[in-house]
């Protein structure tokens, strides 16, 4: 099912609640199936839980409830953590080990010190069943969830809060580029992401290339924080300096990078963009003869 907003949607608020309810659907799915790789499964997983919390942000001034249902989405979702950075670690090391052709003694070295911190890790069938509770626990909840507002009154509010905080998380990431800020300000570039994606029916022509470069800048993010893990990961570990130097040369050119797109990206203040957003949901709604209220 497409992640987005239909015309036969006949109130907004219960869109939202549509979409969420499919994503979590999708994810039970997933796991009592099990037919994909882990690492596959553990990344889609991963994404429902963020599409999910984006969704809900964008109800989130009329929705009571969005405190304890976006605090059990985040708990859900971090039970895949563990899982999910022992393989990406893993893939970032191959990549540069790859560029730098590394030989394998040196590779197979460090990829067991890498691996060393992780022999503690949590049952990974243990984590996708506390994972598949904890989505079936918000499932049961989310028939009773009311939000307030009809039509794109429903979502401004959450559209402008979510622009607004990641504008603020871009200049405090610039004025003090840590990889906590950096990290904060990608989360808040997803949730636009999802946004954008969310909204794209309105005018698929104009919306495309704004969805495509709120990707472009989420991944830009993503990619030089699994560089700065990897970086922390071997620090001090014998033989892992070149590594290292490579991993941070490729994280400061991916961060410069994002800056310069991110500063022009998010330029436009929050209610211009809410703006111009609600009068493409309304011609794209009058246009069908149906109202989504």
């Amino acid at each position: 099912m497409a992640f987005a907003f239909k015309l036969t949607d006949k109130n907004t608020a219960k869109a939202v609640r549509r979409i969420v309810r499919s994503r979590l659907a999708a994810s039970t799915a997933l796991i009592t199936d099990r037919s994909l790789p882990k690492a596959e499964l553990v990344h889609e997983l991963r994404k429902n839980i963020k599409k999910s919390r984006a969704a809900l942000r964008l109800v989130r001034p009329g929705f009571k409830a969005f405190g304890r249902e976006n605090d059990a989405l985040r708990d859900a979702g971090r039970l895949m953590e563990p899982l999910r950075d022992a393989d990406v670690l893993s893939q970032t090391f191959d990549r540069i080990a790859d560029k730098l052709h590394l030989p394998q003694t040196s590779q197979a070295r460090l990829r067991e010190a890498l691996a060393a911190p992780q022999e503690q890790a949590p049952d990974t069938e243990a984590a996708f069943a506390a994972h598949a509770e904890a989505i079936a626990a918000i499932t049961a909840r989310s028939k009773g969830w009311k939000a307030h507002g009809s039509g794109f009154d429903a979502l401004a509010g959450g559209l402008e809060r979510s622009w607004d905080d990641a504008r603020g998380a871009l200049e405090k990431a610039a004025a003090s580029p840590t990889p906590e800020r950096l990290h904060r300000w990608r989360r808040r570039v997803k949730d636009h992401w999802y946004h954008a994606r969310l909204l794209a029916p309105v005018w698929p022509e104009m919306m495309h290339p704004h969805v495509v470069t709120a990707d472009t800048l989420g991944e830009m993010l993503g990619d030089a924080r699994d560089l700065a893990a990897l970086i922390e990961a071997l620090a001090g570990v014998e033989g892992g300096d070149e590594v290292c130097a490579q991993a941070a040369r490729e994280e400061a050119r991916l961060r410069t990078d994002a800056f310069a797109l991110g500063t022009r990206f998010f330029r436009e203040p929050a209610h211009g963009l809410s703006r111009r957003w609600r009068g493409w949901w309304e011609i794209w709604t009058d246009r069908s003869g149906q109202s989504s209220e």
